[in-house]
């Protein structure tokens, strides 16, 4: 009895994080901190953790933890202390939710539950929008500030590839329920998923951002390659192609603001403008760290500059090259590849890739295609920013992986099939 309570909160927890990561993030350390206590109390790992290496998917999750390990390694060479366990406090949810997965009794997340959880994080993604609507409109549209409803103006206090990242998921989760058997589902269930797509789809065109939209029309790709995969027949894979491409590019006409970001992208990059010049291009931005990071990699190829110090090295090297806007706003290096790169160097670098792209070729393997839609979206959106370095990232990661790696883990060793629950 005792354990089974336990077990329900460790759901309503899952339940509780999945619903407020595009909501309220700043209620979600409080959840965790529930979830840890409630895991500690539970005393599940007395029994769960001798089965690491008898039980595979166990030892699987908890691996997990070792980009996290990589972290505290390089605190032994900073020096800057301080910074370095703020920036371990602020990764710590890499450490925790491949813990508890890998140590908890996975049973209580059957088929239904599992969809109820990305259920709420879907839930999570509309109730945002709404809040972010009435937010703009409280302050900013009666106001006639200009693009009210657009990039940062809508945003409010999440960055827009965050919330692009996060809708784009949502999108995805639907994309795979609409790919099972889509031509034997009900018709209000396919009418249903498909407002809702199309509704988080024009967020994602108002958030503008130029890695959101990349990600979202190649989710959209990959639901067209899985139709195909599971034979639903050329003929109509066609014509729900042609569907979602022309519902993709009339978008892009009625929101044209995001194509002219990206179109004024590429002039400033082709034009080779400099940063001193367009000191709020986020392009431009990037494109000038990127150079400086590849210096500082060259330099610190082996072992990196240390957990503590990548901040301060890389605003000297701002300052050094004369980037004084870069150097003002603080930037990291807007590529977590990178990011991790210079910080714990090329073993960081090939573990960060490792556990990115050998969970993606696993879940291929074995039929998990909505986790590997999750590992593309994110591998895919850190490509442009350092998604580990704020807590709206690590948390989004952590525990949709743990989630999903373990569940899909759990259930294929449990059932001996070729696939996994949902994901």
């Amino acid at each position: 009895m005792r354990q089974r309570v336990h077990q329900q909160l460790f759901f309503i927890c899952s339940f509780a994080l999945a619903f407020f990561l595009p909501v309220f993030p700043k209620i979600l350390p409080i959840i965790i901190v529930v979830m840890t206590i409630n895991w500690l109390f539970s005393g599940i790992y007395l029994k769960t953790v001798p089965r690491l290496f008898v039980e595979k998917w166990r030892l699987h999750t908890i691996s997990f933890i070792s980009f996290y390990l990589l972290y505290l390694v390089g605190m032994l060479y900073s020096t800057d202390y301080s910074y370095g366990w703020f920036d371990l406090e602020v990764k710590l949810s890499l450490l925790i939710f491949p813990i508890i997965f890998a140590t908890s009794d996975l049973s209580v997340y059957n088929e239904s539950r599992i969809r109820l959880i990305l259920g709420s994080f879907i839930g999570g993604c509309i109730t945002g929008s709404l809040i972010l609507l009435g937010h703009t409109w409280l302050f900013n549209a009666r106001w006639g500030v200009p693009d009210t409803y657009y990039y940062s103006n809508l945003s409010w206090y999440f960055h827009t590839s965050y919330l692009a990242m996060y809708f784009t998921f949502g999108v995805g989760i639907m994309l795979y329920y609409l790919s099972v058997d889509p031509f034997k589902q009900s018709f209000p269930k396919i009418l249903l998923l498909s407002l809702l797509i199309l509704y988080l789809e024009i967020f994602i065109f108002l958030f503008s951002s130029k890695a959101g939209l990349i990600m979202l029309a190649l989710t959209q790709v990959l639901f067209v390659i899985l139709l195909l995969y599971k034979k639903i027949g050329l003929t109509k894979v066609t014509y729900i192609f042609l569907i979602m491409a022309t519902v993709f590019i009339g978008f892009s006409r009625i929101f044209p603001f995001a194509f002219k970001r990206i179109a004024k992208a590429d002039t400033m990059v082709t034009s080779s403008q400099n940063i001193q010049s367009n000191p709020n291009d986020g392009t431009i931005a990037r494109m000038e760290i990127w150079k400086i990071s590849a210096g500082l990699i060259r330099q610190n190829f082996f072992f990196g500059v240390g957990t503590g110090d990548v901040k301060d090295v890389l605003m000297e090297a701002y300052r050094d090259h004369q980037l004084y806007p870069v150097y003002k706003k603080k930037l990291n290096a807007h590529n977590q590849y990178i990011q991790t790169f210079i910080t714990i160097g090329v073993v960081g670098f090939s573990l960060l890739v490792a556990t990115l792209f050998i969970p993606a070729i696993r879940s291929l393997r074995r039929g998990e295609y909505l986790y590997f839609i999750f590992v593309l979206i994110f591998a895919g959106n850190i490509l442009f920013e350092s998604m580990f370095e704020t807590q709206a990232g690590v948390i989004f990661y952590a525990f949709f992986n743990a989630f999903a790696f373990s569940n899909s883990a759990f259930s294929f060793e449990q059932s001996g099939r070729q696939d996994g629950k949902d994901f």
